[in-house]
């Protein structure tokens, strides 16, 4: 997150979560989410331990990227707000991307880390 921010954007991010009593990167992912979606979170399934519940997380796309490493091609997918995709990527359902993942037939982004929505809660 330090690269895409300058010192003084930080600082504002960092006040702002303060305030709402979030971890910086998550007041981002939750922003950033919600100006995509334009879908105001569920405050009321919110809990100390987790962000809050989004009620469309099932009808989510998950953009995947292609690399070719070692000879084959991995696939790696991500979450709708992360920087990796440049556009005109094919995507995934919820559903499917769960099945990816849980298959080691793609890797979730390092980036991004798709997988905090794709698995259960612990």
């Amino acid at each position: 997150m330090e690269q895409l921010f300058s010192h003084d954007e930080l600082a504002l991010i960092t006040a702002a979560a303060d305030e709402a009593g979030m971890p910086p990167r998550e007041w981002v992912r939750c922003a950033v989410l919600q100006h995509l979606t334009e879908d105001p979170y569920e405050e009321a399934h919110t809990t100390a331990s987790r962000t809050p519940y989004r009620p469309d997380l099932e009808h989510a796309l998950w953009p995947v990227t292609s690399h070719t490493r070692s000879g084959r091609t991995m696939h790696e997918v991500h979450h709708a707000g992360c920087w990796v995709p440049k556009g005109g990527e094919e995507t995934l359902t919820t559903a499917e991307a769960r099945d990816e993942l849980l298959a080691s037939k793609a890797r979730p982004c390092d980036a991004c880390l798709p997988e905090r929505f794709l698995t259960p809660a612990s």
